[in-house]
């Protein structure tokens, strides 16, 4: 995970494509990554859990990253779904947790959800 966000804030397309799982991978995912990168400012990657899957070959890996696009701060929460082939891992998928308003946020400040990235 923390390569595939170093490749985003080195604008490194072809390694985010070389990592994406090969049968989720979009024909048009090297041109959308590359008209991404020219007006985002990444400012940090959490990462706040790992966790295996449901054999060896499958991973988890929960994250906040933040950046800056427009002058606006935000941030991507994320449950990304890791699959291992030939001895290498690809990203295949993600999805967003859900957090109550009066959660912690993941992210590790110390405020609530509402409060920080919510």
């Amino acid at each position: 995970m923390r390569s595939r966000y170093s490749a985003y804030v080195m604008q490194d397309a072809d390694y985010l494509v070389s990592t994406w799982y090969p049968q989720t991978r979009s024909p048009a995912l090297t041109t959308d990554l590359l008209g991404s990168f020219g007006n985002t400012h990444w400012l940090g990657l959490t990462v706040y859990e790992a966790a295996a899957g449901e054999n060896e070959n499958e991973g988890y890996v929960s994250f906040v990253a933040r950046f800056e696009e427009q002058g606006k701060e935000s941030a991507i929460i994320e449950r990304s779904r890791f699959l291992k082939e030939n001895g290498r891992w690809y990203y295949v998928d993600g999805t967003r947790p859900q957090f109550g308003r009066n959660d912690p946020c993941p992210c590790g400040s110390g405020k609530k959800y509402k409060k920080c990235c919510g």
